[in-house]
Formats: structure tokens, C-alpha cells, sequence
């Protein structure tokens, strides 16, 4: 595919500053990295050698020049000044054609290299002239000459018409009034929506960009366990959603009536375990596309990091959100019409034809309404801010937006971001149908990283790599479905080698199978023992030295220095060879050509099968040994397509052949431990690489080994979540099914009406089948073994059941995969099932579940094969095992100690092999968990009567609270409400009132006598219905208490309501100080009026003793910096929040006496405790001694 407009120019632009000359800067020349290009900067006052290398990065290259910047960086030792030049130029660059982006950079060097940089003769950038540009070379005459290789621009939108005035912006101009206050107002709806803001950049300092973050902790998100390990999250982290905007604030506003479709934002969705990233991190996220060992010095923590969706969010985000939030308010559609809408759009190439007959939108199917209408999103969700009547804030629309994809992430294709078709509901995302999705998925780095998995789960690449070859094995040689998906538009290239119609057990053999895999009208064809070979070459083969000297069909064939290609040979059976006949395929990489020999490395060398109980089996070196001469065989070149074959069987044995070459896990392993790459380990090929990837990658269920490499015996500890009484087999956590699959499951449990709400049950399938199932869920859509009890999946309450339909394929030789360290002979699951027998379509002898949300997946058992002594001489870590000892499984030797068992209903036993009792952990049920109010996701929940969601702080860095609570000039008419508040009448008498305590300290004296004297300036300033607040001071007589007034509330939230239905004007608060105040926080509290229990329906953040309950006041989240100005705003916010619930006030119809400070005291303890913020240790002093 030709390069994109934008890309040529940016090349022509490149070429064209190669030309120019300036004193300071030379040797423009391409980079390492696609789009990159470096120069020399040079200067006297630069240490020796006066000079050094620059890196220029482009970062969105489709949207050159005026939404691209560059990231500028350099591996050299530099000046910490000429380090900062360069960090602040990703910011300084945008817009920036090449030539001006490097007078940029070598004018702001030079004023930082000067002593009299304030002679500078320009202080502007030194712009070319862009009229004689274009009436020089329109962009239709750019050549196509620098550079090869380019992208195709998958997710590339034109920005050729972008009107040159977009780039004449004025540099550095500040936001106007009016505009910074819709900024605050926009913030705060985030605010009282419930999520965390953090102003990072921007806004009143007169950069060019800003940046804003907007979080939420991962628990909020109503997401299971297993849901957090399968998408890479913990849940202390916070989900971040970055919004970098260029040169002004977008609104709304501003994306719906911007007629040209540029969109002036960009977005980042990350995970960090602090709720606000530093400037440094969050300039990183939004330098994409930079060399990897930059990335790693600036960001060597990477506490701000992306997981298993933010590339396909971001890119979402950035190419479609605008267009889908006008198409939104235009059209009055959901999102998913929205995107498929625009899906028509670009798949038609015609814009604006839609209308709103909505006879014209491309709607989704009725089932899928209702999925869309009924999914259970998480509550802080489950308001559209969208569809609300006041004024919209553009953040808050775009987190909502981003979680939205985030927690339904597994409904959607992971590329074109459209809905799966008939989606199991899987626990990790994937691609769609289409074959480019795939191909985009594989080739741009949205999938898992291969890498990792091996290193960190190397049993379980090793099992999914034979689940795939178990499958594609039966396929071949029974003719049955066992691989359901192939992986098409992988661009998979394969030997051209086809299987003999002899090994297997078909009569259906497509014609002219050969020229599906050759060039030619008439392929050549050359059988040989197991198969047939396409337009091989005739060689002699040199066994020893590796040398192939080719005899005939030379002509019109090339090779290249690394080119991967086998050698064909056939080894008779003759007189002291006990071995068959047999087709040995020598795997091999060209060194070097001379003429018409080749000089080869052999890679691995492996048979093909000749009949119906033969494999594919790795050639020992007693073979190797007895052929010691030059031989005959042919050459098979590596170059035909997957997808051209049209026989299941063919593709089948192609990948076969691929698989057969991969090394085990434990040779991969012990390579990357290496600090190599496997993509660039000379042993495999390109094909074995994407096929392996693809492997992992097209894995949508979570499995996690259970058990670990040391037997019970061996002093280590069993895992708390091991299943005892089933030895000899290796134990996975297994987690099949969406979050919204999991919520539904939940929710048939809520009305069970029994002890026990679950029951466990065995389920047994062939091993060719588990590869598709756990990739597309146990289901009953396709029969295998009859349906003699009904429609439904099939459980069994004795293991022995269930092991007989798992034995089936485990007789045919060669169903092994070569490379394997386990040799998996058989797999069962241990699933959870609604304990509702009596409502199944059958329930004797077996269960047969016909819903399939009434079941939910959590162990597979992995029978492995063992060796020829009975040992397991290596397993998958590469590591040798102890002899005799099992690596994959702990002896039972009785059920471990202190651990909670999970209990089975009585009516339906469940039992283990040779009908063994199980011992099933608690902890391996989440079900268990849930309702013993122990949520899987946090341990806060339902402890001492407290909820997590109550527990989670609403308080923000006091940087961003003042920035967002700041007085409005031209006040918004929506936040303007009079008073009710009248200072100076509440009956202090009536209150606790302490003496000043004897721990008073001249530091603490001093820090409050401050913070008092600035209050009472703020208080006599402002407004009291702006202020919210009201202390007064006349009547303080003790610094270390204040009694303190909020008031004001906005008439809208349902606690303004409760206050005036009660007749009352103020919440009162008492404030003590502690022993080591300031570098302990305050005690906060509410003294009157009680406020409605969280347990109850209440909210704000207000603990069952009227303790406040925010990490701000605790020593966790505590600063001595922090002032109480600002604590008495985040107070206030905290109680106007709405999420989840909004606070309200206990029944009026009844008197209730005031909060006590001892209930309050507890209260605190009890929810820091179980939140593990650290207590201040001055609380219980003080509290044991009365605050005295």
C-alpha cells in the first residue's frame, strides 16, 4: 500500500531539512525506528565532545504536521538544563513542521547554552515560508522515495484539508475568564460524579497544552478477581483516564459544532497505584510510539502503565469518540449505533448521508438491544451524564465513555471496536470475524505479550500450545471439528507439504490441492512417505555438515541469508535398523549461498506420519548417528499462504508442521531470561512466532497454575486455594465468562433460598475439544457425545463419569505435542452451578444445565503423561526435577489446617477420583465469598458494618481543589443559590467544649495560629453562600478544637432537602488537633445531625459514629503541607458526594441526641483499619485522656 499524504509530506519535509543548513545542527539521517530521524546538536559551551546525538520521534504521523509533535530525546550525557529543553519540546513541537521544529530546539538550546541569551535576536520560531512551499509542490507530486516499508495507516485518518490558519494560533495565550470557569465547572460535575481530578499542566500558567486526569479506583468497578488478574490490574490501583488538550479547552460545544471533524483532544487510559500521575508520567503516556530504552529512563518505576485494553481504548478514543458524540447528539442513538454508523460510513466512503428516519441507521439485533439496554454496569456508571438536562461536562462524558468499553471490553472487537457476534461472553477480549481485525490485532501490538506469559506461566503456554496441536490433531486425522477458528488473516506462511490422504481417517480429499500452494498452472508434485511435496527442488544432502547442493530446479529461485527452508529426506528400513521407513524434514535457516549450495543450520528435525498411528515425532540422535552420508532429498520452500488452503485438514496439517518446530517452553524461558526477544531468536520462525502468539493471544478464558514446582513434603507452603484428593493431576484456576456473565450468575443466586446457593460438579470433554472451549465456553450448540437427557450442558457428580468422555482421542499416537514438558493425556473442569437441581433439564445421572449463565467455570485438572520410568524428568520452567518427586501436584496427606472447607449440599455429593473424598476450599469458590460478605475484589466490604465504597476517599490534592473551587467572576447562573445560613446563631453551649489540652506544643501553636489567621481573611472575603463554611472566631477558646458550620448545600443534592425539611440551616462539625499536629492529621467529625447509616441507604462519606472516612485524614494520605482551608473543602465535597448514594439525614419524625466522641473514635479506627490506612497513634492518646 502507497504511503499516506501525511506521510509523504512529512518525508518530503524531512529531505527538504537535510538541505537547509544551520550552524549548530547536522547529519540529519533516519533512525532506528520507523518515522524517526536523528541529528547532531553542537556548541562550545557543551561539555566534551561539544556535541550530541538528538532523537525526533513523530507522533502521529497521520495527523503531520498540525496534530503531530515529536518526542525529543537523546542517549547522551547532557547539562540538566539542556535535558529540561528537550523533555518540555514534545509540547513545544506541536503543530511544528520539521524544519521549524529543529529552529525551535536550536534556538531554545542555544538560550540555554548563551551567559547572554537575552541578545537573541528571534525570539520566535524561525518559520519557513509555507506559501512558496505549496505553490512549489502541491502534495499529489510528492515522491514516493524516502523511506520503505511504511505503514498502512490502519487507524490513520486524512488531515490534508486541516486549514493553515489551525497552525497560526498565538503560542502561550491564557485562557480567557469566562472559559476557565466553564473548565471548573466542567471538573467539578466529575467531581460530584464521583471520580477523582487532578489538574496536571495547564490552564492558568499559559502553556500551550494541558492535561487533566480523571481516576477511579479499580474496586468501584464491581470487577471479580479473576477479572483483575486476567486484564492485568490490582485493586489498589486507580483506572486513569489522560485528556491532553491542544492549545485551548474543548467543550462540548465545541466537538458538536465543529464543522471540519478536528478534534483538538487526546486520550490516555491507564492504571497507576496513586490517583493522580506526576507531569513527568503523564508526558510519557502520551509519547506512544518512542524508543523502548527511553521509555524505560524516563519511566524507570512505571507506576503509570498501561494494561490489557488501553491501546485499544486509546485508539478508540482518539478516532472515533468526537465523531460518535456528534453522531449522539445529531441522531439521539446510543453509542453502539453511533459506532455503527460510523462503521457505514468509512465501510461506503461516502459522509453525512445518514438522516434520522430510523428506518436508516444500521440498528443492532434485538437480542442485542436488550444485552446492550439490560447489561449491569457498575453504579457510578449507570447515570448517563450525556443524556442529563444541565450543562454537559466534556470529561466526565469521556471517562464514562472509556469505561464503558472498559467493563464490557469482552463485548466488543478489540480493533473495530464494533460488537462480537455471538459472543460467549469470554473474561478477556479478542478480535471479531473479520480477518484484517486479526491481522491489525497481531501486527500492532494490542494482544498479550508473549513474552511475559512465558516467564510467568510457563505450564500454561505449554498447555495452551497443546490444547492447539491435541485439536489440530484430531481435525487432521479424524476429519472431525475439533479447531472450530483458524487463524485467518494472520498471513500465516507454511511449507508447501501436504498430508497423504492415507494417515486419515477421510474419503474427502479436495481436488487440485497442490495449486492452492503453488505458482504454477501445473504444480510439481513429489510424493514421499506421509505426504506430498509442492515444486520441491532436487538436492543432495549433506547430513553431518548440513550443506544442500541442489541437482535440478534451480532457475527462477533466489535465497537469502536467513531465509528459513526444508530439507526433505527419506530413510529407509534396512539391514540393523530396527525403525520403519520413514519422511525426515530437516528445519533449517540459510547461512550462506555458493552457486547451488547452500550452507545450512539445522534447527530441529522431525518425521512426517506415514499411517494412521504414527506422529509427528522429533528424530533421535541414534537416527542422526546411523545416516552418515551425502543422500537425495528435496528442498521445500516456506512461502505458501494458510489462507489459501481450502481443506480444514490441509490447514490443519500445515500448522501442525509449524508447532512441530517450536522448542519447548522451557528452551523459550531460559532464552528470554537472557534479556532476548523471542521475535528475534534465530530458532524460530516468523510463522512459529505469530503462531504461537496467536495461541496465547486468542486465549479468552484465565487460567493460573494453582499448584506450584515444590511437593507438600518440601516445607513450602500448599497454595490456600488447592483442591486436596486429586493426585496426580496438575491444578489451574480456571475463569471463563464476562463480568456481566458473573453479575448475572450472582443474581440467580440472590433468590436461592437454601444453606448452600452452589453446588460443584465435574464436566469431561475429548481433548480435541478444550482448545475451543476455552476459547469460545462450555456450550451445547455442538453434539458430540448425544443429547440422551435433554438440551444443556453436562456435569457429573463422580469424577469416573466424567473421566470417561475425557479419555476419547488419548488412544491416537502422536496426539502429543512434540516440544511438550506435561503431555497433557486429559482435562476436566470443576465447575459452580446454581444449586437448583430441580429446575435443571435433567438432574439424574447427570446434571444438564440448559442456561448457560447458571454455571460459571473455576479449575481445570490437566491429567499429564508420565515418562517411560514414571518420572517427569523436566518440566516446563526448564528446570530439572527432583527424581521421583512429582512436580505438578501435592500429595493429600489429609487437608490442610485452619483452612475453611467448602460445603457441598448433602442431597448432591460430589467426589474425586476412585470415588474419593474432595476437600474444596472456601477461598476457591468466589460464591462462598460473596456471601459471607467478603467481596473477591476487596476485603473491605461488609466488615463491622461498613462498606468499601464507603471507605474510598473523595479527597483531592489541594492544588486541584483550590483550581476548581476558585471564586467565579462571571458566576455560572446554575451555581448561584442564596442562603438560608445565618451566622453567629447556633448555641455553642449546647456543644462539648474542651480546655486546651496539655499536649499543647509551641509547633502546633504556632501552625494553627497561622492557619486561623488566614481563615478569618478568607471568611471576611468571600461570600458566605460561596465560602460554604462558618467558624466563628470571636468564640474560640481553645485553638486545638473548632467547631465548625457547613452550610449552603446545593438545593438539588437530596441532603439540602433533608436539611430544610428538618429545619435546620447547618451540619455541625468539631475539628481536634492532635499531640504531633502538623505532621499528624485532624480528627473530623460530625456532631449534629445524625446522618442516615451507609448500611441503611446513606451516603457522604460519614462513618455509623460521625467520623469523616477519608484517607486525607489518616496518616496515609496525610501532609503536614496540607491547609485547613483546604481540608474544610474536601470535607465539604466529600459529603456532597453522590456516589454512590448521596448522603441524607436519619428520619426527622424522631429526636436523636448528638454524635458521641467515643462512637466517633471507633468509628474511625474500625474503617481505617479495614481500609489499612495507618492511624494516627496521637488519636488513642488523646482519646484515652479525653482530648485533655
Amino acid at each position: 500500500m502507497p504511503p499516506s499524504k501525511a506521510r509523504l509530506r512529512l518525508q518530503a519535509d524531512l529531505k527538504s531539512a537535510t538541505e537547509k543548513h544551520d550552524d549548530r545542527i547536522s547529519t540529519i539521517k533516519k533512525g532506528d525506528v520507523e518515522d524517526e530521524f536523528t541529528f547532531i546538536f553542537n556548541h562550545p559551551n557543551l561539555p566534551q565532545p561539544s556535541r550530541f546525538e538528538i532523537h525526533a520521534q513523530p507522533q502521529d504521523v497521520s495527523g503531520y504536521p498540525s496534530e503531530n509533535t515529536f518526542l525529543i530525546y537523546t542517549n547522551d550525557n547532557i547539562p540538566p538544563a539542556v535535558a529540561k529543553v528537550l523533555e518540555e519540546s514534545i509540547f513545544e513541537a506541536r503543530g511544528l513542521k520539521i524544519q521549524d521544529m529543529l529552529s525551535n530546539i536550536s534556538r531554545r538550546l542555544r538560550a540555554v547554552l548563551e551567559d547572554d541569551s537575552s541578545d537573541e535576536d528571534n525570539n520566535d520560531v524561525d518559520m519557513t515560508d509555507d506559501a512558496a512551499y505549496e505553490a512549489s509542490s502541491s502534495e499529489d507530486d510528492i515522491p514516493y522515495e524516502f523511506g520503505d516499508d511504511l505503514d498502512n495507516d490502519f487507524f490513520g485518518h486524512g488531515t490534508e484539508s486541516i486549514d493553515k490558519a489551525n497552525l497560526q494560533l498565538p503560542p502561550d495565550e491564557p485562557l480567557s475568564p469566562l472559559l476557565l470557569q466553564r473548565v471548573r465547572r466542567d471538573l467539578r460535575s466529575v467531581l460530584e460524579a464521583g471520580f477523582h481530578v487532578g489538574k496536571i499542566r495547564g490552564f492558568e500558567d499559559g502553556t500551550s497544552d494541558s492535561i487533566i486526569s480523571i481516576s477511579i479506583r479499580v474496586t468501584k468497578l464491581c470487577l471479580s478477581k479473576e477479572t483483575h488478574e486476567a486484564w492485568g490490574l490490582d485493586s489498589s490501583d486507580y483506572i486513569i483516564l489522560l485528556i491532553r488538550f491542544n492549545r485551548y479547552y474543548t467543550t462540548v460545544e465545541d466537538v458538536l459544532q465543529d464543522p471540519s471533524g478536528l478534534f483538538k483532544a487526546k486520550f490516555r487510559l491507564r492504571k497507576c497505584p496513586k490517583k493522580k500521575p506526576s507531569y513527568q508520567q503523564a508526558q510519557t503516556a502520551f509519547a506512544t510510539e518512542v524508543n523502548m530504552n527511553f521509555a524505560e529512563e524516563v519511566s524507570k518505576n512505571r507506576e503509570l502503565d498501561t494494561f490489557l485494553v488501553s491501546k485499544s481504548i486509546d485508539e478508540l478514543m482518539n478516532r472515533d469518540f468526537a465523531y460518535m458524540l456528534k453522531l449522539r447528539k445529531e441522531l439521539g442513538v446510543s453509542w453502539d449505533v453511533a459506532r455503527e454508523i460510523k462503521h457505514e460510513h468509512e465501510s461506503k466512503s461516502f459522509l453525512g448521508t445518514y438522516h434520522s428516519s430510523e428506518d436508516e441507521f444500521p440498528m443492532l439485533s434485538k437480542d442485542e438491544e436488550e444485552s446492550t439496554s439490560q447489561a449491569q454496569l457498575p453504579p457510578i456508571l449507570a447515570n448517563d451524564h450525556f443524556l442529563d438536562d444541565r450543562e454537559i461536562s466534556f470529561p466526565l462524558v469521556a471517562m464514562q465513555f472509556a469505561l464503558r468499553y472498559l467493563v464490557r471490553c469482552t463485548d466488543y472487537c478489540t480493533v473495530c471496536h464494533r460488537r462480537v457476534k455471538g459472543n460467549f461472553e469470554a473474561l478477556r477480549p479478542y478480535v471479531c470475524s473479520n480477518p484484517l481485525c486479526l491481522h491489525q490485532y497481531m501486527n500492532i501490538g494490542l494482544g498479550p505479550n508473549i513474552d511475559f506469559e512465558i516467564l510467568s506461566q510457563p505450564n500454561v503456554v505449554d498447555l495452551l500450545v497443546s490444547l492447539c496441536y491435541t485439536s489440530l490433531f484430531t481435525s487432521w486425522k479424524t476429519g472431525k471439528l475439533g479447531m472450530r477458528d483458524f487463524p485467518t488473516g494472520l498471513n500465516l506462511r507454511v511449507p508447501k507439504i501436504l498430508g497423504s490422504p492415507a494417515t486419515v481417517c477421510t474419503s474427502q480429499v479436495p481436488l487440485n490441492r497442490g495449486k492452492q500452494m503453488s505458482r504454477h498452472e501445473e504444480p510439481h508434485m513429489i510424493p514421499v512417505l506421509g505426504g506430498e511435496l509442492v515444486d520441491p527442488l532436487d538436492v543432495k544432502f549433506d547430513w553431518d555438515n548440513s550443506i544442500a547442493s541442489i541437482t535440478n530446479g534451480l532457475a527462477n529461485v533466489t535465497f537469502t541469508e536467513g531465509q528459513w527452508v526444508i530439507i526433505s529426506t527419506h530413510i529407509p528400513s534396512g539391514p540393523g535398523n530396527s525403525t520403519s521407513p520413514m519422511t525426515v524434514l530437516h528445519h533449517a535457516r540459510v547461512i550462506t549461498t555458493y552457486e547451488a549450495s547452500l550452507q545450512l543450520e539445522v534447527m530441529v528435525r522431525h518425521t512426517l506420519p506415514y499411517n494412521r498411528s504414527s506422529g509427528f515425532n522429533i528424530v533421535d540422535q541414534n537416527i542422526c548417528q546411523r545416516v552418515r552420508a551425502i543422500i537425495p532429498g528435496h528442498l521445500v520452500l516456506c512461502d505458501a499462504h494458510l489462507d489459501d488452503l481450502s481443506s480444514q485438514q490441509d490447514k490443519a496439517f500445515s500448522m501442525l508442521i509449524i508447532l512441530s518446530t517450536l522448542p519447548s517452553v522451557g528452551d523459550m524461558k531460559q532464552y528470554l531470561m537472557n534479556s532476548q526477544q523471542l521475535s528475534r531468536w534465530s530458532r524460530m520462525t516468523r510463522s512459529a512466532v505469530d503462531l504461537l502468539r496467536w495461541i496465547i493471544a486468542s486465549n479468552r478464558s484465565y487460567i493460573v497454575q494453582v499448584d506450584d514446582e515444590c511437593p507438600t513434603d518440601s516445607g513450602t507452603v500448599p497454595p490456600p486455594d488447592k483442591i486436596y484428593g486429586v493426585d496426580g493431576w496438575i491444578q489451574f484456576r480456571f475463569a471463563q465468562g464476562s463480568p456481566e456473565k458473573e453479575n448475572r450468575f450472582n443474581e440467580v443466586l440472590k433468590s436461592i433460598d437454601k444453606p448452600q446457593k452452589t453446588l460443584v460438579a465435574w464436566h469431561g470433554s475429548a481433548l480435541g475439544n478444550w482448545h475451543s472451549i476455552i476459547r469460545q465456553g462450555l456450550d451445547y450448540s455442538i453434539t458430540t457425545n448425544g443429547r440422551s437427557y435433554g438440551n444443556g450442558i453436562y456435569f457429573a457428580r463422580q469424577f469416573q463419569t466424567s473421566m470417561q468422555y475425557s479419555n476419547w482421542h488419548a488412544n491416537l499416537v502422536g496426539i502429543f505435542w512434540p516440544s511438550s514438558s506435561i503431555r497433557v493425556r486429559a482435562v476436566m473442569s470443576l465447575n459452580e452451578v446454581v444449586n437448583l437441581p430441580e429446575q435443571f433439564q435433567s438432574n439424574n445421572p447427570f446434571f444438564v444445565v440448559q442456561h448457560c449463565h447458571w454455571t460459571q467455570c473455576r479449575y481445570l485438572f490437566v491429567q499429564p503423561t508420565p515418562a517411560a520410568d514414571g518420572s517427569n524428568p523436566h518440566n516446563a520452567t526448564g528446570q530439572e526435577s527432583q527424581p521421583g518427586i512429582s512436580q505438578h501436584s501435592h500429595s493429600s496427606g489429609g487437608t490442610p489446617v485452619g483452612v475453611s472447607e467448602f460445603v457441598q449440599d448433602s442431597k448432591w455429593p460430589i467426589f474425586g477420583p476412585k470415588n474419593n473424598r474432595l476437600f474444596i476450599p472456601e477461598s476457591a469458590m468466589p460464591s462462598t465469598q460473596d456471601r459471607q460478605g467478603t467481596s473477591r475484589v476487596s476485603s473491605a466490604d461488609n466488615i463491622g458494618g461498613l462498606r468499601e465504597s464507603e471507605l474510598v476517599s473523595s479527597d483531592e490534592d489541594e492544588e486541584d481543589i483550590i483550581f476548581i473551587s476558585a471564586t467565579e467572576e462571571h458566576a455560572h447562573k446554575d451555581q448561584v443559590h442564596d442562603t438560608d445560613f445565618r451566622p453567629g446563631i447556633l448555641d455553642l453551649s449546647t456543644l462539648p467544649r474542651l480546655p486546651p489540652p496539655s499536649y499543647a506544643t509551641s509547633t502546633a501553636q504556632k501552625a494553627l495560629g497561622h492557619e486561623i489567621k488566614k481563615l478569618e481573611k478568607v471568611q471576611s472575603t468571600t461570600p458566605l453562600h460561596e465560602l460554604g463554611w462558618y467558624i466563628d472566631f470571636e468564640k474560640m477558646n481553645n485553638m486545638f478544637q473548632w467547631i465548625v458550620e457547613l452550610h449552603s448545600f446545593d438545593a438539588s443534592l437530596p441532603l439540602a432537602q433533608d436539611i430544610k425539611e428538618a429545619g435546620i440551616s447547618s451540619i455541625v462539625l468539631e475539628i481536634l488537633f492532635l499531640r504531633e499536629f502538623p505532621m499528624s492529621p485532624p480528627f473530623v467529625r460530625v456532631v449534629r445531625p445524625r446522618f442516615l447509616p451507609f448500611a441503611s441507604g446513606g451516603g457522604g462519606h460519614v462513618t455509623a459514629g460521625g467520623a469523616m472516612c477519608m484517607e486525607l485524614l489518616t496518616n496515609t494520605g496525610w501532609s503536614p503541607a496540607n491547609s485547613l482551608e483546604s481540608v474544610l473543602l474536601q470535607v465539604r465535597l466529600a459529603i456532597c458526594s453522590t456516589d454512590p448514594r448521596p448522603a441524607r439525614l436519619e428520619s426527622k419524625n424522631r429526636r436523636r441526641m448528638d454524635y458521641g466522641i467515643s462512637e466517633a473514635v471507633e468509628a474511625y479506627i474500625r474503617a481505617a483499619s479495614v481500609h489499612g490506612w495507618d492511624i494516627p497513634k496521637d488519636l488513642r492518646e488523646a482519646s484515652a485522656s479525653g482530648f485533655a
